[in-house]
């Protein structure tokens, strides 16, 4: 029994302490309501300001999530390609059906580019597989007779469904108005930066109508023959790649005359050293086989002189004998033996008819035999003088092979030193395990990387150890150009030297041919003469020569005549005839000695040459090929800035946004901390009340956060339905939805947003209420009840010691300091206020200054790039040669454009440097890669597959692009084209170029247009951040600011009391935030600008233009003065408050 009454004793307990709860939580509800309408602007801000933050983050963000889903979307839907590819000639039916064997789908997509008045209209076959066209309004495919546009093209040109456009002399009817997935951003070349659909668009016929109108022959550029594909997984990017270039292209189906004329002038160099090669290898063996002709016939020649002194000599012999001499004559004795005869003084007869028989055979032999040796002796002066020639030519190439050695080491040095720059950069996140890199050498190279690899494969780092081994491999191949060509030099070197020894060879003959045909004259003379003298002697006087002598002697003969002779005469005669001959003699040993050793050197030449033949044609085979494949360019989808542009874009709003958010949550919880604290303090009297009734702290702390928790979530609420309305979302994509091509999309609810602005207010809210409730709670209902305030931090630094000051301004620094945290949370909301501030400011001014640099640098009237370069610069242009590279900044690949001008170029005055590795780069690119004067800058090109590295030399404050700035000489050198080269022409005037040999023409008036888009399109977005971050500002500074005059209530009614005017009340309790105000802008307005500054970059990382983000003296004067017009609205509001404390205040703060 007595347990039965405790349990029901314990029940009725219950019931009555849960009516007691009951009641009181009724009569707390009561005050909700109340409490709300007591201080309903103080909520009324508190909910805009948590509104407004949702609403900004997710109209923000949320239209970056729509674009990116729609984008990914409508991709998916209307098969966006993979990438595409640009050919010389269409592909063979065989070439495609290679493609698709291998499970990948291609599409023809070729395109034609017509005037339309001041823009371009670029024509497509109706696409039916890949790159859909998305229609926002009409048909998604046309038939015969209509086309489709472009959507921004056909609005700024104001067409519309059924609308008649003439293309080409055709008329066609608008049937479609929308957009592809390959025309994001309309760009018209992919190298442009900005989006002009006043300039450019595109539109899509059927087959027939295109074919018609490429047969009208109005386009004014050549037929761009592109494909895209879809690759389904069945192959890489870079397989395919693989399987297109080795695709040979068919010359003969090349129909554009600039691109063969462009061929032919690049192979000229090759079929001049080919061919002139091929001439010194034929003149040589012409050479080499006559020297070995004329050596064929040294032995002839000399044993023909030896014959014919040997039968002079018997001749004299047998003279002598008949005259009764007694003598043999030898070659070694004649002269001794005669000089003895002269000296006796004896004479001699002899019979005459033989001897002239004998002497007439003898003369015709001689004669004979002069005639030959002078024939002979032409050929080798001819032979001579050819040699000389040759070693000429020779000398000349020669003269080049040590600066072509020297080119090749150069080229393999300079590679080995950027590849070390860059295993240098890449190792040292190793240098923690023990690895070191101290350089490549030229000789080791190959051991240290096959060591470095074999090292990174046992760690597993097989990555970095393929990457190694790619590198050896590339170095490999220069190595092997380098020797092949010093092995080229090699030949020339061994060719020359065989030319000298041939020359030095026909040097001699040349010389012994003077003595070797005088000889043969003074023999012939000779003969005559003592012919003459021995018939003199017989009475027959007779003058022969070598024209007569034959009919004189046969005269002679004919008459039978005899006659005495003299002898001493006919010794001394004899023994001048003999001297001659023996001259003779030795002058033909001399010189078939010559004849054998130019023989021996035109052979070393030829072998020489055929040595120089075989290592040239090799060399030019390898690097001097111009038997290219089919492929003009191959760009995949994430390389092409016209595919998924926006996407790209919005992904930093994504992220600002985010940021922002995060930002501006600490920004409210900070706010709605202090009014708590304030809120709970002016309530402590209440809460010691209803402590001393017995409620308790859980019901307090529900009590007091019900109302935040509402306000927080009603807020967040709002901010969120508007945010992802069209006056939110649909709004902010407006900019995007201008700029961009972009197809019909829905707007997205991503959940972290609905998370972010549903869920985090309201708990954010509970979380600092119930840490600053809980805390207050602890203390005593009657310390609750007397409102007593502990001094803690800010007790300490309201009463420091501030001097002999006056009054007032003591007064309103104590009030500030007392209001230190208020006064903290009012400069804390100014900076944040002031980064979306700055922010906007930030990009309004970078596109004003960005327009008014393209007017400003842009000094021509007319830029022309070629596509097929004439060989003169159009009269009245300034040659220039231009290259397009690569640069990663933030994770975008930029384009560089690398300028080559001449010293003299009046639209750049710029001082390049004269070095291949000095560059001089504009202030934009210095900017965007944070680089300067002395640094290494590498810029890549992606086609080629080659790096270049540079040092800047100088920076130019050149803001419109990122431009890099060679001397023309120096780049045509660097990027292996001949002497000047140029493939872009700027003028002050139009010129009279065909439009076939130009890739693109902008005028001043172009870039002016274009400089202004980008104004146009942010304009929106920098109105509505100004709108609220400076809303946001005066929402926070009210708000701090009443909780300052709330916490002061009672001072302010007692000053009342005392008699204190509201003027002198207004100027000790407000006018003291003023100097807050302007401390706060003093320091938050520099500092907001700085941090904004380093982190706009990133906000712009996508766009390869310069940054200029000076503000001038009237923005800072706008920003101040409006940061204080903000406070005097606000304090004007504010003054109301004032008037609304009454005496009657004092006496509810009173024990």
């Amino acid at each position: 029994m007595d347990r039965s009454a405790r349990i029901t004793g314990m029940r009725r307990g219950f019931r009555r302490q849960n009516w007691r709860i009951c009641r009181m939580q009724r009569i707390l509800s009561k005050r909700v309501l109340r409490d709300i309408l007591e201080n309903l602007l103080r909520y009324l801000a508190l909910f805009f300001l948590v509104a407004m933050v949702m609403y900004m983050v997710v109209a923000i963000v949320g239209a970056a999530e729509t674009i990116m889903q729609g984008t990914e979307e409508s991709a998916a839907v209307h098969h966006r390609e993979d990438g595409q590819f640009g050919v010389f000639v269409p592909l063979t039916d065989s070439e495609v059906t290679q493609i698709t064997d291998k499970g990948v789908m291609v599409q023809q997509d070729f395109s034609l580019d017509f005037h339309q008045g001041q823009a371009t209209l670029r024509i497509y076959q109706a696409r039916e597989k890949i790159d859909l066209f998305a229609p926002e309004q009409g048909a998604e495919l046309p038939m015969q007779g209509e086309i489709l546009l472009e959507q921004h093209y056909a609005e700024k040109h104001e067409l519309g469904l059924g609308d008649t456009l003439t293309v080409g002399g055709r008329d066609f009817i608008v049937a479609g108005i929308g957009s592809t997935p390959d025309y994001d951003a309309t760009y018209e070349k992919t190298s442009d930066t900005t989006v002009d659909s006043n300039l450019f668009g595109v539109g899509f016929v059927t087959a027939q109508d295109y074919e018609a109108l490429k047969a009208g022959g109005q386009n004014f550029r050549t037929e761009d023959y592109t494909y895209t594909y879809l690759l389904n997984g069945a192959m890489t990017d870079q397989e395919l790649k693989e399987l297109l270039q080795s695709f040979e292209l068919d010359r003969s189906k090349v129909t554009d005359t600039y691109f063969l004329e462009m061929l032919a002038d690049a192979e000229e160099t090759k079929n001049d050293i080919q061919d002139g090669i091929r001439e010194l290898l034929d003149g040589v063996n012409e050479l080499a086989d006559g020297v070995d002709e004329l050596a064929e016939h040294n032995t002839d020649l000399t044993d023909a002189a030896d014959t014919l002194f040997d039968a002079m000599l018997e001749q004299v012999n047998d003279s002598l004998e008949d005259a009764g001499v007694e003598v043999t004559l030898t070659s070694s004795n004649y002269e001794q033996q005669l000089n003895t005869m002269i000296a006796d003084p004896h004479a001699y007869t002899a019979s005459m008819r033989q001897d002239l028989q004998d002497i007439k055979k003898s003369l015709d032999e001689l004669q004979e035999f002069r005639d030959g040796v002078k024939s002979y002796t032409d050929g080798v002066n001819a032979a001579s003088a050819g040699g000389g020639a040759l070693v000429d030519g020779m000398s000349k190439i020669t003269e080049n092979s040590a600066a072509l050695n020297q080119g090749a080491d150069g080229i393999f040095n300079a590679i080995l030193g950027m590849v070390n720059e860059q295993l240098k950069a890449q190792l040292e996140p190793y240098a923690a395990y023990g690895i070191t890199f101290s350089g490549l050498t030229l000789d080791g190279y190959g051991e240290q990387l096959d060591q470095m690899a074999a090292v990174f494969t046992q760690m597993g780092a097989s990555q970095t150890a393929a990457q190694l081994a790619a590198v050896k491999g590339q170095l490999d191949t220069v190595a092997q150009f380098r020797d092949g060509v010093k092995a080229y030099t090699a030949g020339v070197g061994e060719a020359a030297g065989g030319s000298q020894q041939l020359f030095g060879g026909l040097s001699v003959l040349y010389t012994a041919s003077e003595p070797l045909v005088s000889g043969t004259d003074a023999v012939v003379d000779a003969l005559m003469d003592m012919v003459e003298a021995q018939l003199k002697e017989n009475n027959i006087t007779v003058d022969l020569t070598a024209d007569n002598y034959k009919e004189e002697l046969d005269r002679l003969a004919a008459e039978g005549s005899s006659m005495d002779i003299k002898l001493r005469d006919s010794l001394q005669e004899a023994k001048d005839t003999l001297a001659d001959l023996a001259e003779f003699r030795d002058g033909i040993i001399e010189y078939t000695d010559a004849v054998s050793e130019i023989a021996d050197g035109s052979k070393e030449l030829r072998d020489g040459v055929r040595e120089l033949q075989e290592e040239a044609d090799d060399m030019i085979e390898e690097y001097f090929t111009f038997d290219i494949d089919n492929l003009t360019q191959f760009l995949i989808a994430e390389d092409n800035p016209r595919i998924d542009a926006a996407a790209g874009d919005v992904v930093i709003n994504r992220f600002a946004g985010i940021l922002a958010g995060i930002i501006l949550m600490v920004l409210f919880t900070y706010v709605i901390s202090v009014f708590v604290i304030h809120n709970i303090e002016k309530e402590s009297s209440v809460i010691g009340a209803l402590y001393a009734l017995g409620v308790t702290r859980g019901q307090l702390l529900f009590h007091y956060l019900l109302n935040p928790l509402l306000i927080s979530f009603l807020g967040g609420a709002v901010g969120c339905i508007l945010g992802f309305s069209k006056y939110g979302t649909g709004w902010q994509m407006g900019d995007s939805i201008a700029y961009y091509s972009l197809p019909p999309m829905q707007i997205v609810t991503p959940g972290y947003l609905l998370f972010y602005s549903l869920i985090m207010p309201p708990v954010t809210a509970a979380v600092v209420n119930y840490l600053v409730i809980n805390k207050k709670l602890k203390r005593t209902a009657l310390s609750l009840l007397r409102n007593e305030q502990t001094a803690g931090k800010a007790g300490r630094v309201q009463n420091m010691n501030l001097g002999n000051m006056k009054f007032l301004l003591r007064f309103q620094i104590r009030q500030m300091l007392r209001e230190i945290r208020s006064a903290f949370a009012v400069v804390i909301g100014m900076f944040i206020c002031l980064l979306i501030l700055m922010m906007s400011i930030d990009c309004a001014v970078l596109c004003i200054n960005f327009g008014n640099a393209c007017l400003e640098e842009t000094k021509y009237a007319y830029m022309y790039t070629y596509k097929y370069p004439t060989g003169d610069v159009p009269e009245g242009g300034t040659p220039a040669y231009i290259e397009n590279l690569k640069k990663e900044s933030y994770g975008y690949n930029l384009d560089v454009t690398v300028l080559g001008i001449d010293d003299d170029n009046p639209y750049f005055p710029i001082a390049t440097a004269d070095k291949k590795n000095e560059i001089v780069i504009s202030s934009a690119a210095a900017q965007k890669f944070g680089v300067k004067v002395g640094d290494k800058l590498v810029l890549s090109d992606e086609v080629n597959e080659r790096d270049y590295a540079f040092t800047v030399k100088n920076i130019v404050r050149f803001t419109s692009g990122v431009y890099v700035f060679l001397d023309r000489d120096v780049m045509q050198e660097l990027f292996d084209q001949e002497d000047d080269y140029y493939n872009v022409v700027f003028a002050d005037h139009a010129l009279d170029i065909d439009n076939g040999r130009l890739y693109a023409t902008v005028s001043k008036d172009n870039v002016a247009e274009s400089s202004q888009i980008f104004t146009d399109m942010m304009g929106p977005m920098v109105v509505m951040l100004v709108a609220i971050s400076a809303l946001i500002f005066m929402i926070v500074m009210y708000l701090m600011m009443k909780v300052m005059i709330d916490r002061s209530a009672f001072s302010i009614s007692l000053m009342k009391v005392f008699g204190y005017r509201r003027r002198e009340i207004r100027r000790l309790y407000l006018d003291g935030n003023f100097y807050v105000i302007l401390l706060g802008e003093v320091i938050c307005v520099p500092l907001a600008k700085w941090s904004m500054d380093l982190v706009y970059p990133y906000c712009i990382a996508n766009v390869a233009i310069g940054m200029d983000l000076k503000f001038t003296p009237q923005i800072y004067i706008m920003i101040y003065g409006g940061i204080l017009l903000c406070y005097m609205v606000i304090n004007f509001l504010l003054v109301g408050r004032l008037n609304k404390l009454v005496p009657a205040e004092v006496l509810k703060n009173r024990e």
